[in-house]
């Protein structure tokens, strides 16, 4: 994955507008899932010139290059934008979302699990542990940011169980705080979150997911995320390897839809009504 740098406001302010030939002229993404180190080469030398033409300059020290390889053999393509190396990373920042070169979702959570944290201990002294505030208030502020941080993207996560349960901890936590409860009153976990009235945050995921695969159905056909995010062939006859190898997003989806008692042949038509 590459990215470049977006100019500042008021920097295009200041540059003249794009001519209308090199609007037009902008390359596009193929249409192809497959791209060659050597397309993607091409593909960036003509952004470099065709921004170069309108004023504007890709900063290839703020420029990164993901490698996702699956043979782990193969030398990893080096890419230059105007003469200058651009470096490779083993994870990325992405639209608030971590991507690793693994293609596990371990640094996200970490860093999810972290930023939720931080913003329930800005909290807690004027909201959380203020006597003043009913509880119902402080589990509504709870829900606005620390869960909104907590669960951001997990629409595409790949979840295994004890990142889970290391996710379930984390919440219950913050409710026996809110409710004024410790380990020592022995309260179980589904009477402490029907006090909060709150679901689990494995409800939560299973109901963003099925909220988003069938936002992806009504997409066209045509659109790459309809493509490999939801692959109905393999959802209904593939198989997988034996040995247990890693879990795939498509398996994420397989297990939410036996969750939910949800056949692959039933889902297109549940999608669209």
């Amino acid at each position: 994955m590459v990215t470049c740098s977006t100019p500042s406001v008021s920097r295009l302010r200041q540059k003249p507008a794009l001519p209308m030939s090199l609007k037009c002229n902008m390359p596009m993404m193929p249409p192809t899932l497959h791209i060659t180190p050597q397309s993607l080469r091409r593909n960036l030398n003509t952004v470099n010139s065709i921004y170069s033409a309108g004023g504007l300059v890709v900063n290839a020290s703020k420029t990164e290059v993901l490698p996702i390889q699956h043979n782990t053999a193969v030398p990893v393509p080096q890419f230059t934008i105007g003469g200058e190396d651009l470096k490779t990373v083993e994870s990325f920042k992405y639209l608030g979302s971590i991507l690793s070169a693994t293609c596990d979702t371990e640094n996200e959570i970490q860093t999810r699990i972290r930023l939720a944290s931080s913003s329930f201990g800005k909290l807690s002294k004027r909201v959380f542990l203020n006597r003043d505030l009913t509880v119902q208030t402080k589990i509504k502020v709870y829900q606005a940011i620390c869960l909104s941080i907590l669960i951001f993207g997990t629409e595409t996560w790949t979840l295994y169980k004890p990142q889970i349960r290391r996710l379930e901890g984390f919440h219950i936590r913050c409710l026996q705080t809110i409710l004024n409860i410790t380990w020592r009153d022995r309260i179980p976990h589904v009477s402490i979150l029907q006090n909060a009235s709150n679901i689990s945050i494995k409800s939560m995921i299973v109901r963003r997911q099925l909220r988003w695969i069938g936002h992806v159905i009504r997409m066209p056909e045509c659109r790459p995320s309809r493509r490999i995010g939801l692959l109905h062939g393999e959802l209904r006859d593939g198989n997988r390897y034996p040995g247990g190898p890693k879990q795939r997003f498509k398996d994420q989806i397989k297990a939410t839809l036996k969750l939910c008692n949800i056949s692959v042949d039933q889902l297109e038509t549940l999608a669209t009504d």
